[in-house]
């Protein structure tokens, strides 16, 4: 699918206003990671795109794999998963804050097609979470 129409695809659906409501976790320290089991390879134009992106995680605890999976959503679409280690120890609190949240995401590196995706510090997430039930 050609990326001007995902941009439509996503304006007509009204996901792009959706993230708004998410917990904003962008601020935090995080760390890189790469994205898991993903059938998702990035085209020339994404690659050539540099910069930081939105991409949002969104706990999927009925996963057949993995309870404490969580897929990486990019543009409204699911482009992999978290690696079973990092999502072990964030599943929990991503819980917390209703089960996805907004995070950056580097998309590709030059001449690799992987994805990358900031993953919030779990001592960073807690405190957040901490702050994020108080309000």
């Amino acid at each position: 699918m050609s990326v001007w129409w995902e941009h439509v695809r996503s304006l007509l659906s009204l996901r792009a206003h959706e993230h708004a409501t998410l917990p904003d976790l962008r601020g935090l320290e995080s760390r890189r990671a790469r994205v898991e089991r993903t059938h998702f390879l990035a085209d020339d134009h994404e690659r050539s795109h540099n910069g930081d992106r939105m991409y949002v995680l969104r706990r999927e605890p009925r996963n057949s794999r993995d309870a404490s999976s969580i897929a990486v959503y990019a543009r409204g679409r699911g482009v992999g998963y978290v690696s079973d280690a990092h999502a072990l120890g964030i599943a929990p609190l991503l819980d917390d804050l209703g089960g996805a949240a907004v995070v950056n995401g580097l998309g590709s590196t030059a001449g690799s097609s992987r994805l990358w995706v900031e993953l919030p510090d779990e001592h960073a997430l807690r405190d957040f979470v901490g702050s994020y039930r108080a309000a």
